[in-house]
């Protein structure tokens, strides 16, 4: 399997991507059906903690595993790569076992645990899997991540129904998508393994060296990682409270923050299935290069970026009076959609910036910006979203604050490319 170039890896990749955003969209609906909303409330809430849950595992390390693979072309990587996630996924799933029943209270609802602890093995396998990935684009490898996804998204869309036992209670339907999920897991790793066959590693001693490095590049996007998860998690509280404070009624607040969670932002965040596609092509092709061809390199993938949100952002404007009308059948949402329009612009922009520092093995600069634009995030969204803006004070909050990260992320990239960049390739 030889190394594909970044054009056709990120296409690739956002093919396969934009198939498992149709496939997981698809199997969201039918699930709301199958499940009902009962279930499927109760099965958001423990999935909210899985993400949290797998985010150190999944984050950070399989960046640092691209980027040394690329960097040094064998197997090394991968190995010791392999075996961080094999200790941290064995450790986190025993914690997550003995921790299910507290995270079920902490969630407000003990139904919770059956889902909590199907969920369990999923630590490990998707950390495996996360590492094989990355071990993949630092090859210049695109189509065995690409299966593996499609094989895992297919797998757990194709299981949910067998799983559903008549007779099963709310509890128990919502564990349903969560054993499916990780059976769906394994199916991806076998996928990979069977792909990777002729490309493995032997076996080989273990380097405590470079288990160190990955460590040291890995823990600044996780750290940026678990940041954002968190706040997600926090804003989905907050936002509500704050219409509310805003003279909204309880039901028409919720109802409010689905028109944007629900329906606006999804939309939104469509462009970035390329975005991340040229990201996780372009952070190990950063990385097998210096001086003036990592410049050119850097150049054609933050212009990429750039084209694919500016793209973005002029067709949501000029679609929200069909997306607000015809698809969703919600006139409201059309002003909506043009105000957070622009936002998409920042995502692109936002995913280059991260991908310039990663490639330069830099990703420590992401952190600092990402903690100061969530607590600015949360700060205008408390103000803003309790004035008589409501949900428009709450999109003005994402773009300030969003706009402030990647300016931030941006200051802290574009110079590195200006000096010696063998050493900043190089530097942690």
């Amino acid at each position: 399997m030889r190394r594909q170039s970044v054009k056709r890896q990120a296409a690739v990749l956002a093919c396969a991507n934009g198939a498992v955003r149709a496939l997981g969209f698809l199997l969201h609906v039918i699930l709301g059906r199958m499940l009902g909303a009962e279930a499927l409330g109760i099965f958001e809430l423990a999935h909210s903690a899985h993400m949290l849950a797998v985010t150190p595992v999944t984050a950070g390390l399989p960046t640092a595993v691209s980027r040394l693979t690329a960097r040094h072309g064998d197997g090394a990587a991968l190995a010791a790569g392999r075996r961080l996630a094999m200790r941290a996924g064995l450790a986190l799933t025993l914690l997550w076992l003995a921790l299910s029943p507290g995270i079920a209270g902490l969630l407000g609802d003990p139904r919770t645990l059956p889902a909590l602890w199907v969920f369990a093995p999923c630590v490990l396998f998707s950390g495996l899997g996360a590492v094989y990935h990355g071990f993949c684009y630092g090859q210049g490898k695109a189509w065995p991540p690409a299966w593996a996804t499609l094989t895992e998204q297919a797998a757990r869309f194709l299981l949910c129904a067998p799983l559903l036992i008549p007779g099963l209670t709310a509890a128990g339907r919502a564990a349903v998508p969560g054993a499916a999920e990780t059976l769906g897991e394994v199916a991806a790793l076998g996928v990979l393994l069977l792909l990777l066959r002729d490309s493995m590693p032997g076996s080989l001693p273990r380097d405590k060296a470079l288990e160190k490095e990955l460590l040291l590049l890995s823990l600044p996007l996780t750290g940026t990682r678990l940041i954002q998860t968190a706040s997600r998690a926090l804003l989905s509280g907050l936002l509500p409270r704050r219409l509310v404070a805003a003279g909204m009624p309880p039901t028409q607040a919720t109802a409010a923050v689905g028109l944007l969670h629900g329906m606006v932002l999804p939309v939104i965040f469509l462009p970035g299935i390329l975005t991340a596609a040229i990201g996780m092509a372009g952070i190990p092709a950063l990385a097998r290069r210096e001086g003036s061809a990592l410049r050119r390199m850097a150049s054609q993938l933050f212009l990429a970026s750039l084209g694919c949100g500016l793209l973005g952002w002029g067709a949501i404007h000029s679609m929200s009076g069909f997306l607000a009308h015809t698809v969703y059948n919600q006139p409201a949402l059309q002003g909506l959609f043009r105000a957070a329009a622009p936002l998409t612009l920042l995502f692109a922009l936002g995913q280059a910036a991260a991908t310039l520092l990663s490639g330069l093995g830099q990703q420590k600069k992401t952190l600092l910006p990402t903690l100061a634009g969530t607590a600015l995030l949360l700060l205008l969204t408390y103000r803003w979203a309790a004035s008589p803006l409501r949900l428009y004070g709450a999109i003005g909050a994402m773009l300030v604050s969003r706009a402030v990260t990647v300016l931030w992320e941006l200051a802290a990239a574009l110079p590195l490319l200006g000096r010696d960049t063998a050493a900043a390739n190089t530097s942690n």
